[in-house]
């Protein structure tokens, strides 16, 4: 008798999960395809992107090796020919080490306007905000002070990770534009504020100097009469 029912209670589990397999189990099975599937895509990607870092590690150092021999020019079309096909971070770079060449070879311009491409091809804030400084650095040897104060602007909030560089820059370009006022209030920020790298300090504190003593000479011959 027990055997019996026994019996009867396995034959209604089995109906029991035959009817649980026809009503939910092609969402079961489609759950553990797409599983499956997802596991799939993740293997695969990792796989390409660490095909594609590879050949693009081995393409810029084969552009460095040609800048390495002395082939600029080569070197340089190799650095541009990876940043249209390299990951970000590659391409990031390979577009600020053709600004290198360019800003050698004399071509402040197009140096610019590869640093310029550069800090849109970054994803880290501070490779971006370093590829902006390079082409405030190349524009203020240009003498373009007006472009150096924009852009010095941008990188020069409170934290950023080349905020003294970017406000000496600032203090620098509006010096030249004929601030004098602005010029020394940001050089004097810089001399003054603790944090600041002490060679930064020192050249705002020389910057000031200067300041004062033009001052004086041009008050001079006033005081004279």
């Amino acid at each position: 008798m027990v055997d019996f029912i026994s019996e009867v209670e396995e034959e209604l589990r089995k109906d029991d999960y035959n009817k649980f397999l026809r009503k939910y189990g092609p969402f079961v099975l489609g759950l553990l395809v797409a599983i499956v599937g997802y596991v799939g895509w993740l293997e695969w990607r990792d796989y390409s992107q660490t095909r594609t870092a590879r050949a693009a590690a081995a393409s810029y150092i084969a552009a460095d090796d040609l800048l390495q021999d002395g082939k600029n020019d080569q070197a340089r079309a190799a650095f541009l020919a990876l940043a249209d096909k390299a990951p970000d971070g590659y391409a990031g770079l390979s577009l600020m080490r053709a600004a290198v060449i360019s800003t050698e070879a004399g071509n402040a311009a197009e140096a610019v306007r590869l640093y310029d491409a550069a800090s849109a091809r970054f994803d880290n804030p501070r490779h971006v905000d370093l590829a902006k400084l390079k082409s405030a650095y190349v524009l203020a040897n240009q003498g373009a002070w007006d472009d150096v104060e924009r852009r010095a602007e941008s990188i020069a909030a409170d934290g950023a990770p080349y905020e003294f560089l970017a406000r000496e820059l600032s203090a620098s370009a509006a010096l030249n534009l004929g601030n004098t006022d602005v010029a020394r209030e940001r050089f004097g920020y810089l001399a003054n504020i603790p944090g600041v790298p002490q060679t930064i300090a020192r050249r705002a504190q020389q910057a000031l100097t200067l300041i004062d003593t033009s001052a004086q000479a041009t008050a001079a011959p006033e005081g004279s009469e």
